[in-house]
């Protein structure tokens, strides 16, 4: 995940000394292979045996069978989730005081998403330093007037209620302001940061034909490219730009759509391009290094981006820094980002017809395109970059510790996002 290697980035960059514990399966797949080990890039890795995660994704998988392959019944994704969380919390405690028995202890215990929130607690008690807790959006805004919100979700909740000396939420448009703000988290240690952008200091030496001849025969190079990037799960909508392209079609604009990214949402999504007629224009270019993404970019005419929950994400950032123009859905998470016709093209999400006609007018008025790259260009600039966001965290982080009157700075940290 960029967020998470940009973050891990900033704290080596800035002299810190990491621990990183991930648990040896990922808990949000029922895949069994284990969780590959981060190339080194200066910190150590340590793998957390979660042999319990075995026996969570087989009750996981049993259960989706017998509703038939649909969503889980609110009552076994209730138990299988805090199963994950409690399973996850004892883990990472019995692989970090094994891991600093003999050890000095670390200056700073930092938790990446809820799983790993109580963990964070425990040892932050017990080795009397700071712990920070980092959350990567949340589900919970539209919820939060429901009766025992904290209750119905605990795993969700954990991360804003768990104990923590700095909560950091990401600002990625699910309006985590407004669940800390509902839980009563004191504004003292909140910090509701949006992400950094790091675009590439050299523009890619990538053009069309080269582009085409790497990822194959179907990608017409004199074609109106459309490039989406994102994991293909159900809120991210894929089906959306699909729609769109067969009604792009029909007034006759030859777009094609690269959709970078995997998931179990794929075969789907295939199914559904077939029986639009689209599937010939549609380049399935699977998991895409993330600096490949910046190569096509940097040759692509328009970025599409329709999801469900929250459209304000990192791809979206990146695509105004490569002065994109964009096509995507009315959202009040990019309300500030986004301005139809200033510097996108906006639909309301649930007219596909729409999105088409307004994916054929960016991608056959080489005017309109233009004033759109220069606006988006604009919008890039008042970015942070991830080095500035992480020299803000780190400093925050030096306070903790300065705080606890320690000297140094080892941070230890856990999550189960790779």
């Amino acid at each position: 995940m960029p967020s998470l290697q940009e973050t891990l980035k900033g704290h080596i960059r800035e002299g810190q000394e990491i621990d990183l514990i991930l648990p040896a399966y990922n808990p949000f797949s029922d895949e069994r292979e284990k969780v590959r080990i981060p190339r080194d890039e200066g910190y150590r890795v340590h793998m957390a045996r979660c042999a319990w995660l075995r026996v969570v994704m087989t009750l996981r998988s049993a259960a989706r069978r017998i509703t038939g392959g649909s969503s889980l019944l609110y009552p076994v994704r209730w138990i299988l989730n805090l199963s994950m969380l409690l399973g996850i919390t004892f883990s990472f405690l019995i692989k970090s005081l094994r891991l600093y028995q003999n050890a000095t202890k670390p200056d700073l215990v930092y938790a990446h998403n809820q799983y790993a929130a109580l963990a964070g607690y425990l040892l932050g008690r017990l080795w009397r330093c700071p712990n920070v807790t980092r959350l990567y959006g949340t589900f919970l805004a539209d919820l939060m007037e429901k009766p025992l919100v904290a209750l119905r979700y605990p795993t969700a909740a954990a991360g804003f209620l768990v104990p923590s000396s700095l909560l950091i939420c990401a600002n990625d448009g699910t309006r985590g302001n407004t669940v800390a703000e509902t839980f009563r988290i004191d504004p003292i240690r909140f910090r509701f940061w949006q992400n950094g952008v790091t675009p590439p200091t050299v523009a890619p030496k990538a053009d069309r034909a080269m582009l085409a001849s790497r990822l194959g025969p179907q990608l017409r190079i004199h074609s109106k490219w459309v490039i989406s990037c994102s994991r293909l799960s159900y809120w991210k909508r894929i089906d959306r730009m699909i729609r769109a392209l067969a009604a792009c079609r029909e007034k006759g604009t030859d777009c094609q759509l690269l959709i970078a990214g995997e998931g179990k949402e794929r075969g789907a999504l295939e199914k559904l391009a077939v029986q639009l007629g689209v599937s010939r224009d549609i380049i399935w270019l699977g998991a895409v290094p993330h600096e490949d993404i910046w190569a096509i970019m940097n040759v692509a005419d328009v970025f599409m981006i329709t999801n469900d929950v929250t459209n304000r994400c990192n791809p979206l950032y990146e695509a105004a820094w490569a002065g994109l123009p964009v096509v995507s859905i009315f959202d009040p998470s990019t309300e500030d980002l986004l301005s139809d016709y200033k510097n996108a093209l906006l639909a309301d999400k649930e007219d596909t017809q729409s999105l088409g006609e307004k994916l054929a007018e960016v991608c056959s008025n080489d005017t309109l395109a233009k004033q759109l790259r220069v606006e988006q260009k604009q919008l890039a600039a008042s970015f942070w970059s991830w080095e500035e966001r992480m020299k803000i965290e780190v400093m925050e982080l030096k306070k903790l510790v300065a705080s606890r009157e320690r000297r140094g700075m080892r941070v230890f940290t856990t999550g189960g996002q790779t």
